[in-house]
């Protein structure tokens, strides 16, 4: 299990602890992608459904899958193809997301990004993109809502993280979900030909507690942090930042308080929004620029395979913004760097 979150300025945000404040962050884009970050002094978040990988998100349903019983009363808002469709569009387009690497070097990344041989790969902290996460909460923060929002239809943030993705087969994750949820139903359906009800659960004994906890997969627990472990090239480190959408009440207001983490009842503000409802009827840009440090990005390494002449462009443009050049090691011819040879 990962170590417990560290603590942030915003009480919804979350860091995972494995990721300290000075660890180095990557990320490969196009030239003018990076350009508009120093220019602009703005970091774009995309929503999760504009992403290509279909599957963002999909943890959240799987989740739903394995806790749902036949006999809860308590639907999850999906029963069908149709229906699970709609609900996981609407989970991916309740998420803001930023995609960055661990890793500095990958012929991978630079393949799949940079197919003109035009891209560079910035750096920066993990501090630094914390701070860019905790803007983005701020302009959807609950606090912003006023008596005038009441009876509308409204969004805000309900969580924020910044963690590492985990990889693993999610074809083999859903198989098991399946099995389990049918043996859940086969259960049921046995006890009610016989005209009896599911032996109630002894929710006292701490047994059961403990093999549930065994049997949880704790993969699922966050939505969009999972991938197909095929994108494992990409040693990802995620930005997200989840929106919430429900009408606006007077109760809505009365829990703005609670922002502030020396709130006696501050602890329960997580618990509160995450009842939030996915953002199905607002609508909200596909796109966020969030106001960046000016320094945020710390190194630029141009595509070696770039032609020179734009790739000395590109060189002097970065370096007279400050921005430092390095080099990648990424497609090198190891014997042209030589400077020692052997003897004739």
């Amino acid at each position: 299990m990962r170590p417990a979150p560290m603590t942030s300025k915003s009480p919804i945000l979350e860091v995972d602890a494995s990721l300290k404040p000075e660890l180095r962050v990557y990320r490969t884009l196009d030239f003018f992608g990076a350009a508009a970050i120093v220019s602009q002094q703005q970091l774009m978040f995309s929503r999760a459904d504009t992403f290509e990988d279909k599957n963002e998100g999909v943890e959240r349903l799987l989740l739903q899958l394995e806790a749902a019983s036949p006999d809860s009363g308590c639907g999850m808002g999906w029963s069908d193809p149709k229906s699970a469709r709609t609900e996981h569009e609407s989970l991916k387009r309740s998420h803001f997301i930023s995609c960055w690497s661990t890793n500095p070097e990958s012929v991978a990344m630079w393949s799949l990004y940079s197919q003109d041989y035009c891209s560079v790969r910035i750096s920066t902290s993990i501090q630094k993109l914390t701070s860019v996460v905790e803007e983005l909460l701020r302009k959807y923060c609950i606090s912003r809502l006023e008596e005038a929002d009441i009876g509308n239809r409204v969004v805000i943030a309900t969580k924020g993280r910044v963690a590492p993705v985990t990889y693993v087969s999610l074809s083999q994750i859903a198989a098991r979900v399946s099995r389990r949820a049918k043996a859940r139903l086969a259960l049921f359906e046995r006890y009610k030909k016989k005209g009896q009800r599911v032996p109630t659960i002894n929710w006292s004994d701490p047994n059961y507690w403990q093999r549930e906890e065994q049997r949880r997969f704790a993969e699922l627990q966050h939505s969009c942090s999972l991938k197909d472990f095929s994108f494992q090239h990409e040693q990802e480190v995620r930005l997200s930042v989840r929106l919430g959408e429900e009408y606006c009440s007077p109760m809505v207001l009365q829990e703005q308080p609670l922002l502030d983490p020396l709130h006696p009842h501050s602890s329960i503000l997580k618990r509160t929004l995450d009842s939030w409802g996915f953002v199905r009827h607002v609508e909200i840009p596909s796109r966020e620029f969030v106001p960046c440090p000016a320094d945020l990005i710390e190194s630029v390494a141009i595509d070696p395979r770039c032609p020179p002449h734009k790739a000395r462009f590109m060189k002097n443009w970065f370096e007279s913004c400050g921005v430092p050049i390095v080099q990648s090691t990424c497609f090198g011819y190891i014997p042209a760097s030589f400077d020692v040879f052997p003897q004739k």
